[in-house]
């Protein structure tokens, strides 16, 4: 219930006002804490953007102090993107997770960009959980201070002033900065930020019944020059706002005591300075004590915070709904939170449920809502579903010194050529190019099958080492598709057998030919049928730089039927000898481990790898070791220490153990030292293991800078090893195909 006492009926009553203006918001907490120690408890209260998040915690009773805590404790960092850890990622998703520096949904045979960088879903998450269990039906003037805040439907123009409905769909639509996040849905409006054009809303306090009036103004500058106005950025924001800026000046006439705290060096993205912008809302508040103190006075005002909303650990869940759902059936989505009708459910319930949901391939943001309903004691809980685009073109840029310069960019449809389907075209454009196509078809109720086909291949250009030198280059072709039936019965295991075919090729380039014409050898072809059965868990939290899971995957490969051809070509157009014959089948089991942990500011890694063929799988069918990337291909391992591609070899073992020590945000100091063996048959490896000392195995190691950019992850590595006393230098910036 609204606060009501014998003293509000009879003195005029007190609206507080906090206007918008992104991280400058915090001052709202620091003057509603100098507020409290004056004794003034506010009867009305109205916001706009970040005034409206602050205005609505307090409205719904959380104290000064409590504020005071949120801000302290908020990781805006993460409630600011919509980023998702890896572990909460479905396995068939999570290589094509942070993999692009742009995408554009394809509608209507035309590129468009998005509707905002920013769909919100982390940060609603935290809103949810704040208000906990607040319904859609809620009168926000029944709540514990009557309250209320602004947006703006850009499809009509019109301001819109929310006096009811779900709370945090209503503060979430009014901080939706246009183009920044995106706009919030609402009937047949569009709502972006009320500080378009009502950044301060007096009025509104006003027409509530505020007879007395405080204002706390962090908005937009009134007095700018041209030269604060040089980038593009500025400009824009600047014109967003002038309407809610001319507005807010007409608004200041009708405030009693309008408190503008002094935040010259603090921008509206200062969310992680929050404590400091809150220090100086309360000085500005201080400033103005004496004028605040005599109005408590002059209505003899003590403290008498509103009860706060019950907040019962668990309710009682009596339907489950979905809402804007085109592509997806009702069921599947329902089915997939594993919620029933008659559950008692807390929040961290249902935050577990949608983080589980949000993992699925189909959907782009999922949060929820509750409707109340009286008659069965409970409520109705609602799922409201921003599905993926069914068309998104995807682009990132890359450079390595193995493989050069490339632009990768990919097409992803969903549920374009065949219901609960997604198919994937990514291609490299580079002097090395790489393709890959993927359907994967999702079958059954939970649709934890899915149908996978395939289509791969690449063709690089690499050179050949011998310790440590350069000794000239070969072309290495592959081209490789298949089918297979995988399972995922959680988002971070997966279990699948594929049956594939794969035609290879290795030519030596001119500079190596003298070599090879010396040894009979001008191009090696293979081409091989079989089938490969893995299994696979990862529940690491980032891609490129995880801080704590595993990554554990074991992949048994059993080529039946492989065929190989030899060609020599020594003089002219003539061949000297032409080799065509059938290889003995033979079977690889291929083992990776890793493990993750983090200690404050350092990740350390442990990880344990291993390759073993059963027979000679020919010169094409070898492991290849060497470099330190993010690349993935079934028989590429990295070994730091040693070039990409400078180890061949029909089986290996090796360890690695890693630091990563983050020294800034997002840039780590990192160093591996990593030890193996190799042999050409598995009792080589052994014996190798067995007869050779510990020193004289074979090490390797690299240190450098990684940086988790915003175009990818960057590092720049020293390496060496004790099989040559040459020092190498690795450099790769973006993400990898």
């Amino acid at each position: 219930m609204a606060q009501e006492s014998d003293s509000t009926q009879t003195r005029p009553k007190i609206g507080l006002v906090l206007s918008g203006g992104g991280a400058k918001g915090f001052a709202h907490i620091g003057v509603i804490n100098v507020l409290e120690e004056i004794g003034i408890t506010p009867d009305i209260i109205t916001g706009t953007s970040m005034g409206s998040i602050i205005g609505g915690l307090y409205a719904v009773g959380y104290s000064g102090e409590e504020l005071t805590e949120i801000n302290q404790t908020a990781n805006w960092g993460q409630l600011l993107n919509d980023n998702v850890s890896l572990n909460k990622v479905a396995m068939q998703e999570k290589r094509e997770t942070r993999k692009y520096i742009v995408e554009f949904p394809f509608k209507e045979k035309k590129v468009d960009l998005p509707i905002g960088l920013i769909e919100g879903h982390n940060l609603e998450g935290r809103f949810s959980e704040l208000f906990w269990p607040l319904s859609e039906e809620q009168n926000f003037d029944s709540l514990p201070i009557p309250f209320h805040c602004m947006a703006v439907d850009v499809v009509s123009g019109k301001v819109i002033e929310h006096r009811s409905g779900d709370l945090v769909t209503a503060i979430r639509s009014s901080m939706a900065i246009p183009t920044v996040f995106a706009p919030v849905k609402m009937d047949s409006m569009l709502l972006v930020d009320g500080g378009v054009a009502r950044n301060f809303p007096v009025q509104e306090a006003l027409d509530m019944g505020a007879d007395i009036i405080i204002g706390v103004y962090v908005g937009f500058q009134e007095n700018v020059a041209a030269e604060d106005l040089e980038s593009m950025t500025a400009v824009l924001s600047r014109a967003v706002a002038l309407s809610g800026i001319v507005d807010a000046r007409e608004q200041f006439d009708k405030v009693d005591v309008l408190i503008i705290p002094k935040l010259g060096k603090y921008t509206s993205s200062d969310f992680v300075k929050g404590p400091e912008i809150e220090k100086l809302g309360e000085v500005a508040a201080r400033e103005m004590y004496g004028e605040l103190k005599s109005l408590a006075d002059s209505l003899h005002l003590s403290l008498h915070p509103p009860t706060k909303i019950d907040q019962p650990h668990k309710i009682l869940i009596t339907g489950v709904e979905v809402k804007n759902l085109r592509n997806i059936d009702d069921d599947y989505i329902i089915s997939k939170s594993g919620i029933e009708k008659g559950d008692s459910l807390s929040y961290a319930d249902i935050k577990e449920a949608i983080e589980y949901m949000h993992g699925s391939p189909d959907l782009r943001k999922l949060t929820y809502s509750l409707e109340r309903d009286e008659e069965n004691e409970g409520y109705i809980l609602v799922f409201n579903v921003t599905e993926n685009p069914r068309a998104m073109v995807k682009y990132a840029a890359r450079y390595d010194d193995d493989l050069g310069v490339g632009l990768i960019s990919n097409i992803t449809l969903r549920n374009v050529i065949v219901p609960s389907s997604r198919f994937l075209f990514t291609l490299n454009i580079s002097e090395n190019p790489e393709l890959r196509m993927d359907l994967n078809k999702l079958v059954g109720k939970k649709q934890h099958f899915y149908d996978h086909f395939y289509y791969n291949g690449y063709r690089y250009e690499l050179p050949l080492y011998n310790t440590g030198d350069q000794l000239g280059h070969y072309k290495i072709n592959n081209l490789e598709f298949g089918y297979g039936i995988h399972y995922t019965p959680g988002l971070n295991h997966q279990v699948g057998v594929d049956g594939f075919y794969k035609r290879n090729s290795i030519k030596p380039q001119p500079d190596l030919q003298n070599i090879y014409d010396q040894a009979g050898f001008g191009k090696h072809r293979t081409r091989d049928w079989g089938y490969a059965v893995f299994y696979n868990v990862n529940t690491t939290d980032d891609l490129y730089f995880p801080k704590r899971g595993i990554n554990f995957k074991i992949l048994f490969t059993h080529a039946f039927s492989s065929k190989s051809v030899l060609e020599n070509k020594l003089h002219g157009d003539d061949f000297d000898y032409f080799v065509k014959e059938r290889q003995d089948p033979f079977a690889s089991l291929l083992i990776d481990h890793n493990w993750y942990k983090s200690f404050g500011a350092v990740t350390y890694n442990f990880g344990i790898s291993s390759g073993l063929n059963t027979d000679d799988p020919g010169v094409t069918g070898n492991f290849v070791l060497g470099g330190d990337s993010y690349r993935y291909r079934n028989n590429y391992r990295n070994f730091a220490g040693f070039n990409m591609a400078e180890i061949y070899t029909p089986n290996f073992v090796l360890a690695k153990s890693t630091l990563n020590i983050e020294v800034f945000k997002d840039i780590y100091l990192s160093g591996t030292v990593n030890v193996g063996n190799i042999g050409d048959s598995i009792e080589d490896l052994y014996n190798v293991i067995i007869d050779n000392a510990f020193p004289e195995y074979i090490w390797g190691y690299n240190a450098g800078i990684r940086y988790d950019s915003f175009i990818g992850p960057i590092q720049l590595l020293m390496a060496g090893n004790n099989q040559d006393s040459k020092t190498r230098f690795q450099i790769s910036v973006g993400y990898p195909f």
